[in-house]
């Protein structure tokens, strides 16, 4: 008991800074932040079975969730049994919606203490906050430990939970949540250059462009398009003899014939921009719209529709 206050009177009195619960899982009453981290895109693995050390990702089954991913690590009060921390969060996840994609208890479901081990040590260097602290409550040397993985479906993307819970004797209970809320990949943040664009014709004779940006359902061309512009621009210039032709691509939303149109229209639109503002000589340049026909992802997720949303430009 005298350890157990001790252990308990250690116990930071406040979450770690810059931290916060989640909106979609809140914390078990009373639990402190020990660990933080959150990033607008990201990857976590998703335990769907017990530990094996056998297997790449350390689980019997695991599947990778990428989008806007939140980690929190807790230390719940004293007093508090693992069983009862996780019961709480099953029941409320239950009850927001979410089906149970895998559980395991103990040694003999998860795999005891490794299981918890390959799921918190790739992560310990990640997480803001008391490295000792975390592996103290998280690592369960006894093997006790609950663990969960459960998606929310939902029309804006599925919401999937990795819930670890776990437990060492006389030291309080540790939860690890991760939170992955997927969404499209913002893309056309790096510029292609000119070089690159060179290597991408000579390679394949094609190279996709997404820092080309339109207005929504639109050919007019954004400025933050003006760098990829300027590179196509010196690549063309450094490469006199160099014919092309910009192909414009669109997901498979809406209409195809609209599509082949818009699509049309944007590829027509970059040609101009080069031809006006750059000097470029119109017979280098041919504008074709190939809507939906030529996708380079699945067009069933945003991040898939994303990456089919370009301009190529293809040596002619």
């Amino acid at each position: 008991m005298l350890a157990a206050s001790a252990l308990a009177a250690a116990l930071p009195p406040h979450d770690v800074s810059g931290s916060h619960d989640h909106p979609v899982v809140s914390r078990f009453a009373g639990s402190v932040i020990v660990g933080y981290a959150q990033k607008d895109y990201g990857t976590a693995t998703l335990p769907l079975g017990r530990y094996d050390a056998d297997q790449p990702g350390r689980f019997a089954r695991s599947e990778p969730a990428e989008g806007r991913l939140t980690r929190i690590a807790y230390t719940v009060p004293a007093g508090k049994s693992a069983l009862e921390v996780y019961r709480n969060f099953a029941q409320a996840l239950k009850a927001a919606g979410f089906q149970l994609r895998f559980h395991c208890s103990g040694d003999e479901g998860c795999g005891g203490f490794d299981f918890g081990s390959a799921l918190i040590e790739p992560l310990l260097d990640q997480l803001h906050g008391d490295r000792n602290l975390m592996v103290s409550t998280l690592e369960s040397a006894d093997g006790n430990v609950q663990s969960l993985t459960a998606r929310l479906q939902r029309p804006g993307g599925n919401v999937d939970v990795s819930l670890l819970v776990s437990q060492n004797e006389q030291q309080p209970v540790g939860v690890l949540l991760q939170i992955v809320e997927a969404r499209a990949m913002a893309t056309g943040q790096v510029t292609v250059d000119a070089k690159a664009m060179s290597q991408g014709l000579a390679q394949s004779g094609h190279i996709a462009l997404y820092g080309i940006h339109f207005a929504s359902d639109s050919a007019v061309l954004d400025k933050s398009s003006g760098g990829t512009l300027a590179e196509m621009a010196k690549l063309l210039k450094t490469q006199p003899a160099l014919k092309v032709c910009i192909v414009g691509h669109t997901d498979n939303s809406g209409a195809l014939a609209h599509n082949l149109a818009l699509s049309q229209q944007r590829a027509e639109a970059v040609t101009k921009a080069l031809i006006a503002d750059y000097g470029i000589a119109p017979g280098r340049l041919a504008a074709k719209g190939l809507a939906s026909y030529a996708p380079v992802a699945s067009n069933r997720d945003d991040d898939g529709k994303a990456r089919n949303r370009r301009v190529e430009l293809v040596e002619q």
